[in-house]
Order: C-alpha cells, then sequence, then structure tokens
C-alpha cells in the first residue's frame, strides 16, 4: 500500500481551514480534518475515473450504423 502524505505547517493550518472550508463547507458531523480527507479521496477518484473514461474514448473504436437513417 502506498502512503500519500500532505504536509501543513503548524502555523497555516489555521488559514488553510479558513480558505477550504469556505469554499467546501462541512455538512456533517466529521471533524475539519476526516472532512478534508473525504474530499481529497472523492477528488483522487473522480480524476481517476476520467483518466479511465478518457483511456476507453482513445481506444475503443466506435460502432456506427451508416443505416441508421434510411433515405
Amino acid at each position: 500500500m502506498v502512503d500519500i502524505t500532505i504536509t501543513i505547517p503548524n502555523d497555516k493550518v489555521d488559514e488553510f481551514k479558513i480558505g477550504f472550508l469556505r469554499a467546501f463547507p462541512k455538512t456533517g458531523s466529521d471533524t475539519d480534518l476526516q472532512h478534508i480527507k473525504k474530499f481529497i479521496r472523492t477528488q483522487l477518484i473522480n480524476y481517476y475515473r476520467t483518466g479511465k473514461i478518457l483511456i476507453a474514448q482513445e481506444t475503443t473504436e466506435p460502432e456506427i450504423d451508416s443505416e441508421v437513417v434510411e433515405d
């Protein structure tokens, strides 16, 4: 398993949370740290999914029925 570490200096944590929570407010009972971790996880999955879709689009030939519309 790979661990990814993101470090925010102690003297900048409060400033970070002010901006982050303004842009992405908490809606549940999660702590600030849980909320931030969920956001990061969701974004990583979104970009992974987008990349897989792009790969599929680049490598899959579309099936085109030239007779889908009749004269």
